[in-house]
């Protein structure tokens, strides 16, 4: 029997997991990581606190399932857009500006100001976004002159990892995309977007690879500490969505998943670049699969939002239930059941960060609209449920919008594991959502990258074949769907309300901050 690891370098922690050649799940071990929000908007963490995070959930995944020394390779997933510099040591400059960072807005519009987006499209598959690479490295060399001339290299949340375990630096292409320096048509760097935007080309690591190739061999020393085997080959692997694909079978056309973790996301795959002029904020990028391509839309505090929810208003009942062995989110989703579908006109608006798509708006903040003195814990559970259910059917009606059909969501992340949330996707995308037999959607696909890089299998289709089955299925619900259907339509109208309140309030903001 043959064993793979799977890296899930998330934004909340660090998970592996160990999987066999069949699917099977072994373990998993997992280590959080703390953000750090110097200003509204702001959104950093620090690498050294990756790497702690990550030799920690690889020693509780050995130490669980006792297979350290029969892994065969290592696949790596993790957070996309993050820009970590590293010097000439390759030690970090500083804290990484994660996706969830918003400060680089200025440095949009002055990219826009020197590239034509009809230009510049059909080379970068997007529209620049300041959560991407090239606005935050120049917001660095804008407002940290010092730290931006100690730069040698900049890399992806993973690769920094990967380095860490192999002495090698390289990037591949599903990450990449999103850098706003890559040729997205034709998987290489773009050395004209470099060029007209004043970025070093040297920056960007010299290996561009695919998804499947193999980065290098785990150093002796590590391998020794972390209980694994020297030498064993450590894959590229891809970022977490093009990865969480993988991880659940989204890898031809006409399939799209949804996943709700801190962010939330609707992916799907194509077989060339999806393109979109219109101004919405969708992704588009190189799939892990080699010669699939793939897109997304981003909800920025999907999850985040629930998990606020969670460490705010109900943070004693979480440390109670958390002492009794209990998941205090299995509280929370049996107390959102108890109301009604609709949340009696309670809605929210999941941006306690700004959005992304379909919005892009920095300034953007969460709101619960129509609170009255009838609305309770149980109304407030299910608004946030159901106000990020809809921000995903923003994404779901573009794609709709393209034409292609949408009758079935693979459902992935902490939103997959409730049955009330299950059911709310299933009746507000009007599809029927699916779960499949692994639930680790990034970490098992990165399991799939190193099977396919280590050898055991000659590609990604045969492994996902072998090892991914469905496991179950919900369907809409015709007279729920009619009632989300007009929800839908007032969370729609209020941001295009609010949007210049939005702006107005975050100049304040700003005036008065310290």
């Amino acid at each position: 029997m043959a064993y793979f690891m799977g890296i899930d370098a998330g934004t909340s922690g660090i998970k592996a997991v160990i999987m066999d050649e069949k699917g099977v799940i072994h373990g998993s071990g997992l280590s959080e990581c703390d953000l750090i929000t110097p200003r509204p908007g702001w959104v950093e963490q620090d690498p050294y606190d990756w790497w702690r995070a990550c030799r920690e959930a690889v020693q509780k995944v050995v130490s669980v399932t006792g297979l350290g020394k029969q892994v065969a390779g290592i696949g790596f997933s993790g957070q996309m857009q993050g820009s970590t510099c590293l010097d000439k040591n390759f030690e970090p400059t500083g804290n990484c500006i994660i996706w969830l960072d918003q400060r680089a807005t200025a440095e949009v519009e002055e990219i826009n100001r020197l590239e034509d987006v009809n230009d510049y499209i059909n080379v970068t598959a997007n529209r620049c976004l300041n959560s991407f690479w090239a606005p935050k490295l120049l917001w660095i060399k804008n407002k940290r002159r010092e730290a931006f001339d100690r730069i040698y290299k900049a890399v992806f949340t993973k690769d920094y990892l990967i380095y860490k375990l192999t002495g090698e630096i390289a990037t591949e292409v599903s990450d990449a995309s999103l850098s706003f320096l890559m040729d997205v048509p034709n998987r290489k760097w773009a050395d004209s977007q470099f060029e007209k935007l004043g970025i070093p080309r040297s920056f960007a690591p010299d290996r561009l690879l695919e998804s499947i190739d193999v980065v290098g061999k785990l150093k002796a020393g590590i391998a020794e500490e972390l209980g694994l085997a020297a030498g064993i080959p450590v894959i590229a692997g891809g970022g977490d969505q093009p990865a969480g694909g993988v991880g659940t079978g989204i890898i031809k056309s006409g399939i799209i998943g949804a996943t709700i973790g801190t962010s939330g996301v609707v992916f799907g795959c194509l077989d060339e670049p999806l393109i979109d002029r219109e101004d919405r904020a969708m992704y588009s990028m190189a799939h892990s699969v080699p010669g699939k391509y793939g897109f997304l839309g981003l909800v920025l505090t999907a999850g985040g939002s629930y998990k606020w929810l969670r460490d705010t208003i109900f943070a004693a009942k979480k440390d109670e239930m958390a002492a009794a062995g209990k998941d205090v989110y299995d509280y929370m989703s049996g107390l959102a059941e108890k109301a009604p579908l609709g949340s009696e006109g309670l809605v929210f608006l999941p941006y306690l960060n700004g959005d992304k798509t379909p919005h892009s708006d920095e300034n953007a903040r969460a709101v619960f609209f129509g609170l009255s003195y009838r609305h309770g814990l149980p109304d407030i559970c299910r608004a946030v449920m159901e106000g990020v259910t809809f921000s995903l059917r923003d994404t779901v009606e573009i794609i709709r919008g393209t034409g292609q059909e949408v009758t079935e969501v693979r459902a992935n992340g902490g939103g997959a594991k409730s049955p009330l949330w299950r059911q709310i996707q299933a009746d507000v995308f009007n599809a029927r959502i699916v779960t499949m037999n692994i639930e680790e959607g990034p970490a098992a696909g990165a399991c799939i990258l190193a099977a396919v890089g280590s050898g055991h299998y000659t590609s990604v289709e045969e492994t996902c074949n072998a090892m991914l089955k469905v496991t179950g299925t919900t369907d809409p619900m015709p007279g729920n769907v009619a009632v989300y259907n007009e929800y839908y339509q007032t969370y729609r109208s209020l941001y295009p309300a609010l949007k210049g309140l939005y702006k107005k309030q975050a100049e304040i903001v700003n005036k008065y901050i310290k």
